[in-house]
């Protein structure tokens, strides 16, 4: 047996100590191998999975980001709920909708607007208003004389 092995024209691999056979693919990482390895459209797949994984984390992140400064949250932390929860772009969008937005201060030289203040009532209005809560017996003659007073008083 000897002497068959010494006188066989075996590959350069077998007389590396790794005997070969004619169907052996061999290892992927093997130097004498034959093979195509992985294949090109996987790698290929690989990336754009990975492409549009960043790109949709990146979008979900501007977009609470956005958002916060909509509404006067911290935009630090609704990048941090987005990042870490599953839901955090919608519990940002939630607490976004839910506070009001911030105040922003007028450019100088501008003049405030006006506020929104409700007509004061006659005197005749407020003593008319307040005769219909005595018939209605909502209140004493005490609390009616005592409001009736102080409305003729500021007029």
């Amino acid at each position: 047996m000897l002497v068959l092995l010494a006188g066989s024209t075996a590959p350069a691999a077998a007389s590396a100590g790794h005997p070969r056979f004619a169907d052996d693919p061999g290892f992927p990482g093997d130097p004498g191998a034959s093979g195509p390895g992985i294949p090109g459209v996987f790698i290929f797949f690989f990336i754009v999975v990975l492409a549009v994984g960043i790109g949709v984390t990146i979008w979900r992140v501007t977009t609470a980001q956005r958002l916060a400064k909509q509404s006067g949250l911290d935009p630090r932390l609704a990048t941090k709920m987005t990042l870490l929860s599953d839901d955090g772009l919608d519990a940002t969008y939630l607490a976004a909708s839910l506070r009001k937005p911030p105040v922003t201060s007028d450019p100088p030289g501008a003049e405030p607007a006006p506020e929104a203040q409700e007509p004061a009532a006659s005197a005749a209005d407020r003593l008319t208003q307040l005769k219909s809560l005595l018939d209605q017996d909502l209140l004493t003659r005490a609390e009616y004389d005592e409001r009736r007073k102080a409305i003729i008083d500021s007029v």
